[in-house]
């Protein structure tokens, strides 16, 4: 099978890259013109891909044929309606291609968040970013062209990351300041990109459609996972509380924080393990490989 991967050299490109490689996919790779100068790590992993240059934004070669799409590329900030959105109907304008894989998140819900978590609930989205990820799910399941798959992920981490959170966070540990961003035990719905990429393969095989959450094992706590992170880095140092209302303040320019900020108790995905799909990545082995990788490319 062919299928094209947009934002192929981000963290959830390139762990879905490699499982579809390992199970005989044939694999277009969409990237931003100069990522793999900037993301050398990205060079090795997308070797034997076909290579396409090119801003999903701005794309509409409308000559691309392949078997299913692995729609992935999306910002967090800055021009989301534009890159998230318009990106999204300019792949599904100019790729012909049977199934539609959509990358979307659990913020798609934006304000829904407080009340519930569930794939029928209504979006009531609040930022730039969930506004252009609830439209692109709606542009998906709109098109009667394609088969839609939705995947809504809570807060996906791993190898190949350079996204500023995880990160960010280590680096504090490591000068001895444990960030405790509203609470210790306050709920966090985290999941390996290894297991979201494994969903996506999983859903298209099964031949499903629709809106599918996603999110590890189980639902784990601002605690555990500080307590991960300081075990690996060696550092136990002053616990400094990050306020709801600082989280508030700075959701304005990392999305992620507004997830913190609505904090569901949990985030169903019954609907995804009826399929027969099970995450199976841990916070502790993730995060450590994580960190790893980070610390393999003097990220930390």
């Amino acid at each position: 099978m062919r299928v094209l991967v947009t934002g192929a050299s981000g963290m959830l490109g390139l762990n879905l890259i490699s499982l579809l490689r390992e199970r005989g996919y044939e694999v277009v790779a969409m990237v931003n013109k100069g990522s793999l100068r900037k993301r050398p790590w990205a060079r090795d992993l997308l070797k034997g891909c076909d290579i396409v240059e090119a801003r999903v934004e701005e794309y509409g070669d409308g000559r691309l044929r392949v078997d299913a799409v692995f729609h992935l590329a999306a910002v967090l900030r800055g021009p989301t309606m534009r890159v998230n959105y318009q990106g999204t109907l300019n792949i599904l304008g100019a790729v012909r291609t049977e199934y539609f894989v959509l990358a979307s998140s659990i913020l798609a819900l934006g304000d829904e968040l407080r009340e519930s978590a569930s794939e029928d609930a209504p979006c009531k989205p609040r930022t730039g970013y969930e506004k252009s990820k609830c439209k692109a799910e709606e542009a998906v399941l709109s098109n009667n062209e394609i088969k839609p798959i939705i995947l809504r992920p809570g807060w996906i981490y791993g190898p190949y990351s350079i996204n500023p959170d995880i990160l960010v966070m280590a680096r504090w540990i490591k000068k001895g300041i444990t960030p405790v961003i509203i609470r210790e035990d306050l709920p966090l719905g985290l999941v390996h990109a290894r297991d979201v990429a494994g969903a996506m393969i999983h859903l298209l095989e099964g031949g499903y459609e629709g809106i599918f959450n996603i999110r590890g094992p189980k639902m784990y706590k601002m605690g555990e996972m500080l307590e991960i992170m300081t075990d690996f880095l060696g550092r136990k140092g002053l616990k400094l509380l990050i306020p709801r209302t600082a989280v508030k303040i700075a959701s304005k320019w990392l999305d992620v924080m507004r997830y913190l900020d609505l904090a569901p108790e949990d985030l169903p995905m019954d609907k995804l393990m009826s399929t027969g799909f099970r995450p199976s990545v841990g916070l502790e082995e993730g995060l450590k490989e994580s960190l790893s990788w980070m610390r393999s490319w003097s990220l930390l």
